[in-house]
């Protein structure tokens, strides 16, 4: 695992030998939310073809669904904790 793309304090994308993981940080005033989730073909797609754009929209397309309550698409995407591990000990490395 390794981590291949950052928009610091904000988001991180990691990579593995078959896998694309993000994690983002969502601050909803009082408290900071946390996720680590994967990216599925169909994203991993639009980040190969476009890069730090997509990674830019897809993060913004998360918090607008988080300030409206709608934690669903998160919850369906949400990686072990052996992989939340992974990508915090890539994190970790790459710093």
């Amino acid at each position: 695992m390794k981590m291949i793309e950052q928009e610091v304090h904000f988001w991180e994308l990691y990579q593995d030998d078959t896998r694309y993981y993000f994690s983002i940080a969502i601050d909803m005033s009082s408290v900071v939310s946390c996720w680590y989730i994967h990216l599925d073909a169909e994203e991993a797609v639009f980040y190969q073809q476009n890069g730090r754009p997509f990674l830019h929209d897809f993060a913004q397309e998360i918090v607008q669904q988080a300030y409206r309550g709608d934690f669903s698409f998160l919850e369906q995407r949400e990686v072990s904790e052996q992989v939340q591990k992974l990508m915090q000990h890539a994190f970790k490395a790459h710093t």
